[in-house]
This record gives C-alpha cells, sequence and structure tokens, in this order.
C-alpha cells in the first residue's frame, strides 16, 4: 500500500488516497474516492531527481506519489516498464555521454557549420541588403568613432584613382567605394563595410606613405570585399546573438551594439589567408609584388609599436606569420 494525493482535475481539493495493486489495475481509495483504473490507461510521469512523481489518468484527474522508491515496487508489481528515455537519464555514464554530445554538437556548429551556412548565404544574398546595413553602421559611426578626413582632396583623389585604375585577377576594375575618415580611437585602420565600401582613415595613409604599399593594403580589403567576409561575420553575429536573445529576451540590445561589434570583429586566419591570397594576386596582376604588402604590414608594426593592441594590426591576427607567407609569395614569383 501506497500513500499519494489525489487531485480530480475539476478542483484545488487536495486528497490522502492509498495505491494498492489488484491484478492489472491499479486501486485508488481513500477521502471519498474509490477507483479502478487498468494500468494500460495510466500515464506515468518521468523520474526527475527526487521531484514527486505523477500518475495521470484519462479524465483528467491524477494521483502525486512523493515516495519514489514505493512508487517504483508498486510499479514493478504491476508490471509496467518505465521508457528508455527515463531510464538513461537516471544513469550517469548516459548523463555524462548527452552532455559530451552536446558540447560537440554545439562546437561543431559554431565552428563548421555556422561559418559554411554564413558563406553560402553571404554570397547569395542581394546588394541591396549589404548597402542597407552599410548605410546603417556608417550612419552611427560618423560623428563619433569616425571623423572627417584631414587628407586633402588631391591627395584623396589620387589615391581613390589609383585604386580604380587596378585590374582584378579576373578581369575588370575595382567598383569599390573608397570612404576616407579619421579617427584617434582607431588610429592606422582600414576596414570593409558589407558593400564592399572599403573605408580608409588617415593614420593610415601617413604612416605607410608608399603609394604602392598602400594600394596593397587596398587590394587586402578588396580581397575581403570580394569574398564578402564583412557582411558573413554580421551574419555569423546575428545567429550567436539570436540564440543568446533566447535567453536574454531583448534583441534590441543587441541592434543598438552592431556597429560597435563591427568595428571590434577579428578577422580569422582563414579571412585574413583568403584576403591576402586575393591581394597578391591583383598585385601581380599589375605588375608589382606581394611583398608590398609585406613592407605595408611591417612599416604599421614599426612605427605604431604603442599600438600592438589596437589599429590595423589588431584586427588581422598573425601578423609575423602573414609577413613571412607574403615574403614567400614574393619570393615564388
Amino acid at each position: 500500500m501506497l500513500e499519494a494525493h489525489y487531485l480530480d482535475g475539476q478542483s484545488t481539493q487536495l486528497r490522502v488516497v492509498q495505491l494498492t495493486v489488484d491484478g492489472g489495475d491499479l486501486v485508488v481509495a481513500g477521502e471519498g474516492v474509490a477507483l479502478k483504473v487498468p494500468f494500460a490507461s495510466i500515464r506515468v510521469d518521468e523520474r526527475l531527481g527526487r521531484a514527486p512523481r505523477r500518475l495521470r489518468f484519462d479524465a483528467g484527474s491524477f494521483c502525486e506519489v512523493r515516495d519514489l522508491n514505493g512508487l517504483d515496487e508498486l510499479l514493478r508489481l504491476a508490471g509496467h516498464a518505465d521508457g528508455w528515455v527515463d531510464r538513461i537519464q537516471r544513469r550517469f555514464r548516459f548523463v555524462a555521454l548527452a552532455l559530451i554530445a552536446c558540447a560537440v554538437l554545439v562546437f561543431s556548429c559554431y565552428y563548421w557549420v555556422l561559418p559554411y551556412c554564413a558563406e553560402l548565404i553571404a554570397q547569395r544574398l542581394p546588394p541591396t541588403v549589404g548597402e542597407s546595413l552599410s548605410a546603417q553602421v556608417l550612419k552611427i559611426l560618423d560623428g563619433g568613432v569616425l571623423q572627417p578626413s584631414a587628407l586633402g582632396a588631391p591627395r584623396r583623389r589620387a589615391l581613390t584613382d589609383a585604386l580604380h585604375r587596378l585590374t582584378l585577377p579576373g578581369g575588370g576594375r575595382p567598383t569599390s567605394v573608397l570612404l576616407f575618415r579619421r579617427s584617434p580611437q582607431l588610429g592606422a585602420n582600414a576596414f570593409t563595410l558589407p558593400d564592399g565600401t572599403i573605408v580608409v582613415l588617415d593614420d593610415l595613409v601617413t604612416t605607410i606613405g608608399s603609394d604602392p604599399q598602400i594600394l596593397a593594403v587596398f587590394a587586402h580589403e578588396l580581397g575581403h570585399a570580394q569574398a564578402r567576409h564583412s557582411l558573413q561575420l554580421l551574419l555569423r553575429g546575428t545567429v550567436v546573438g539570436g540564440f543568446l536573445a533566447l535567453y536574454l529576451g531583448d534583441v534590441s540590445q543587441l541592434l543598438a551594439a552592431a556597429p560597435a561589434a563591427f568595428l571590434q570583429a577579428r578577422f580569422s586566419q582563414d579571412f585574413e589567408r583568403q584576403a591576402d591570397d586575393y591581394a597578391s594576386a591583383v598585385l601581380v596582376r599589375n605588375g608589382m609584388s606581394p611583398g608590398l604588402l609585406a613592407d605595408a604590414l611591417e612599416k604599421l608594426a614599426t612605427q605604431h609599436p604603442e599600438r600592438a593592441g589596437g589599429g590595423y594590426l589588431a584586427s588581422h591576427p598573425a601578423t609575423a606569420e602573414r609577413i613571412r607567407r607574403l615574403r614567400d609569395l614574393a619570393a615564388a614569383q
């Protein structure tokens, strides 16, 4: 005999009853209750730690049992067997394996599935999406982190013309818009917006000085634009942010932080390698050496050691490795 609490599903009255087994039936008796219910029609809740379990009946009534070991014995006498999910989740070995499987799944999705899907989607989104995102980012950054360029109009025009005179590896000329800005916070930097617009900061131009080396940096940014790396990063961030928003419950904060997140984003070494390869192809196509980009990176690192943790070099990991690789590409010409 097992004590339980009975609720009829019609009221909140809690009744103390006794449970017994009669063949294939469960007998519920006590405090005005007298039921005989076939076990085949009873739904037994899974066992979750020390939480009470419920025996649910078709009419919406149920019995709640706190003596879990006593209930296990009653169910055994009735010939009832818990489902396989219920059984394995009580075993530490299976719980540990499930946690490991979940961790592996999350890791795989983040490091392989998400990048693959982001690349696939980024290449298929219409240009208007990148244009809209770029306009939104610039609207927020201009007048704040970004200030009008102090470079003279002739200098800006000369660099723009030089960029658009380049011949791309597949033929044709670059169509990316070149925007010049100044930013004491970001220093010597350049970045590509989702629509392929290249934003160049004054400090990068004045630090490098050499037009061929500056063009090499532009060619690198063209690599990011061609592969739509910025859009891929935003797509990845949107997926991760949306997943977190399911728990945080406030998507508006994620949207408000998008411009700052864009500037703080770090391209992966794969992205940098792709952009370096594209820049090398552009430079070779135009009769220049990939070593020009290595020279530009070395100059930035040498002349701005205080910005080793920020600026153009910060958003491009493994700078020394990239320089060595670019030197090897130059030597192989």
